[in-house]
């Protein structure tokens, strides 16, 4: 009798599961963002959130849960039901501090559900600044170490790591530097157009609008190729510097582990259809961005690949 209640309580319970994945979603679904409001992070998220709520019939609130890498944020991920209705953007970023302030958590921790784009990093001054090129920094800091103050995101991230590869591209003793972190990069644009910090590591749909107001100057790009929202602006390589420019912002999605696998997929595929839709299209144009989308098997593999990669750099730039 006990045997036959618990196959049934089993059967029940797989129905049920199936109808639940069969409806989803049904309800709201939480976006739960790692930075603060008004950075390319947060930007694009929003974008995306309108798109799925148009094409997913749901709504879906983005909150951000800003600070400690990322810390905030995958508390709400790790405590939340792997059901699908809790999601959170990822970046670069995560994944140095997998290695390095947030041990508790790897890139197996959670489920990588969509890879969205990548995006080159590059260098902006305050609209005062003397510094017109990779080269007069790298002056200017050798001459007077310390008076450079740069304005980026936190240490270890994905920002962090571009810095630390145009600096030793460049031969320069990185603490000669000044390293302002902050809790996105937008808040180190805003500081460094406030006069704040002279340097800033960004992104072009970060600073674009701040550039045409004359705020601010772009003086070197991390990229195979000059920007076509920069088109007069040298590329590291044409200034002398070999950095690597492999080494870009990724952005996507992640969930809590265990997510059912036709819920990732179903995730996926609208937010696959929202990218494609003329307004992302013309937003990541807009921004340099490159389209790199990758449904759940393909980013799991992705963000591997990417850990691997991130403790070489760690171990090259004694971060460990």
């Amino acid at each position: 009798m006990f045997k036959q209640l618990t196959l049934a309580t089993l059967a029940a319970c797989f129905i049920s599961a199936s109808a639940s994945a069969q409806d989803y979603p049904n309800r709201p679904i939480s976006y739960i963002l790692h930075v603060s409001p008004g950075g390319a992070t947060d930007i694009m998220a929003r974008k995306i959130a309108l798109g799925l709520e148009k094409s997913l019939g749901v709504a879906v609130p983005v909150e951000n849960k800003a600070g400690g890498r990322g810390a905030a944020q995958l508390a709400e991920l790790n405590k939340a039901a792997p059901d699908g209705y809790t999601i959170g953007s990822v970046t670069s970023t995560h994944i140095g501090a997998f290695n390095q302030t947030l041990k508790q958590y790897n890139v197996d921790s959670f489920d990588w559900i969509a890879r969205l784009v990548n995006e080159p990093y590059l260098l902006v001054v305050n609209k005062d600044s003397k510094l017109n090129s990779m080269k007069d920094l790298v002056e200017a800091a050798n001459a007077k170490p310390g008076s450079v103050i740069m304005a980026g995101f936190v240490r270890g991230s994905g920002g962090h790591f571009a810095w630390e590869i145009m600096a030793q591209s460049a031969d320069l003793d990185n603490s000669k530097v000044r390293w302002i972190p902050y809790d996105s990069v937008g808040d180190a644009v805003t500081a460094t157009v406030g006069g704040h910090a002279e340097v800033a590591i960004a992104y072009v749909d970060l600073v674009k609008n701040q550039v045409e107001a004359g705020n601010l100057r772009v003086i070197a790009v991390m990229a195979d190729e000059r920007v076509p929202q920069f088109p007069d602006v040298p590329t590291f390589k044409e200034q002398g510097y070999d950095a690597d420019t492999s080494w870009q912002q990724m952005r996507g999605i992640i969930g809590p582990k265990g997510m059912p696998d036709d819920v990732k997929n179903k995730l996926a595929a609208a937010v696959k259809e929202v990218m494609e839709t003329p307004e992302l299209q013309q937003y990541m144009k807009e921004s340099s961005l490159t389209p790199a989308f990758q449904g759940p098997t393909e980013f799991t593999e992705f963000a591997r690949q990417q850990d691997t990669v991130t403790k070489e750099w760690m171990k090259r730039l004694s971060m460990n």
